[in-house]
């Protein structure tokens, strides 16, 4: 396993702290920002969040609360991880 940085913008912590984010915004923001350094889009899978603790209903409140801070696009997909598109990433 490797370890390493990934850079958490001030216009996230300020959006998300104005929206009141709970903790699974938070983890999921931080796995955006993480895995949308190496690609524009990021297929957001409940497998991988569920390895950092959020389940299928955080994730489904934690992508509300980032498209309410405006952080985020998302593309809905029928019976498939959506595909988000990360705003504001520098």
């Amino acid at each position: 396993m490797t370890y390493g940085f990934t850079k958490f913008p001030n216009t996230w912590r300020i959006s998300l702290a104005k929206v009141r984010a709970d903790g699974c915004a938070y983890r999921v923001a931080f796995y955006l920002l993480d895995q949308g350094r190496w690609r524009e889009r990021v297929t957001l899978s409940t497998a991988a969040l569920r390895k950092l603790g959020v389940n299928r209903d955080g994730k489904r409140s934690a992508l509300q609360q980032l498209r309410k801070a405006g952080l985020i696009e998302v593309e809905e997909r029928p019976r498939k991880s959506p595909i988000v598109k990360l705003r504001f990433k520098e």
